[in-house]
């Protein structure tokens, strides 16, 4: 089925850094925005040059100076150019959160490219990578050091990342897959979730590792974490929404909850939850959903329909 063309604008990721690391968002054909936390201002920017039908990451410096962006293919410098070694990332366009920017802890200068594939392309999901960057490199243009650094054979198309405590700084990068996904013959029943520190030594290939209580053969659909990191939101096209909780002293995932989501408003078009985003107060849960069209339909407008929903946590 040809996949549904979301251009979902969520953060990167919900850690809490200086703010001005989300200043820059890029997205969509050649899209993006420009936030000034200054002057409380939003801006259109025309000059990316990126390309992609869903997932994309970008990242600035303290100060909301442009650094890099990517489709989880390829990476672009400040500059709007390929990034030196920046080709050949094995994440996908088409992949729901294809790509996560995550800086190192302590470095101003290393960051790393956490990537998921997907199936739909007709090739084989390549499973759960990252990549590092060095912006000390190519005049401050940055590198890519490290590319394709295996962690899963296999996963779904949900990548997310939240702040595990204020004084190491390290970070939690989550991914949700089959219970074999550390194996060659990962298979594609996602059941698992797991979870990667980082920290100022680096990327820790040893997951924390949860298991679900659902089994969920839908790889797309986004995975979301509340700002204070207690929830985990994780959305199923048409398999559900569930909702966990999460411990960010351990990094395990628990207490998995499905919340109904089977509304068509009337309609003969029910809906499937997509998008994610969760209030900054953790109260509510924002799920964007639609009508899965059937391919013989798929450009016609009136077979169209879609959602935004709220959902009150605390009721």
């Amino acid at each position: 089925m040809k996949k549904i063309f979301l251009f979902t604008f969520f953060l990167s990721f919900a850690v809490s850094y200086a703010q001005q690391e989300a200043a820059n968002w890029y997205f969509g054909n050649n899209a993006g925005v420009q936030f000034n936390y200054i002057t409380e201002t939003v801006t259109p920017v025309s000059d990316g040059q990126l390309f992609t039908e869903e997932g994309c990451t970008s990242i600035s410096d303290s100060n909301g100076n442009l650094l890099f962006y990517s489709n989880g293919v390829n990476v672009y410098n400040w500059q709007h150019t390929i990034m030196e070694n920046g080709t050949g990332l094995k994440g996908n366009q088409s992949s729901t959160q294809s790509a996560i920017i995550i800086p190192k802890p302590g470095s101003t200068s290393i960051y790393y490219i956490f990537t998921v594939d997907t199936d739909f392309s007709g090739d084989p999901d390549e499973g759960f990578h990252f990549s590092e960057v060095d912006m000390n490199l190519n005049l401050g243009l940055g590198s890519v050091t490290r590319k394709n650094q295996q962690l899963l054979f296999n996963t779904s198309e949900k990548l997310s990342a939240v702040l595990k405590d204020c004084e190491s700084e390290s970070i939690w990068v989550v991914t949700y897959a089959d219970d074999d996904a550390q194996t060659p013959a990962a298979g594609v029943n996602n059941n698992t979730f797991y979870a990667y520190e980082v920290s100022d030594t680096g990327v820790n290939a040893t997951p924390i590792v949860s298991i679900s209580p659902f089994n969920i053969t839908e790889r797309r659909g986004y995975l979301k974490f509340s700002p204070d990191g207690t929830k985990l939101a994780v959305a199923n096209i048409s398999q559900g929404l569930h909702l966990y909780d999460f411990d960010t002293n351990t990094g395990i995932v628990s207490n998995g909850y499905q919340i109904p989501i089977d509304f068509n408003f009337g309609s003969s078009q029910p809906q499937s939850p997509y998008g994610l985003e969760f209030s900054p107060n953790n109260e509510f849960l924002y799920v964007s959903t639609f009508f899965e069209t059937p391919q013989d339909e798929f450009n016609n407008p009136s077979s169209q329909f879609g959602a935004l929903l709220q959902f009150n946590l605390t009721a």
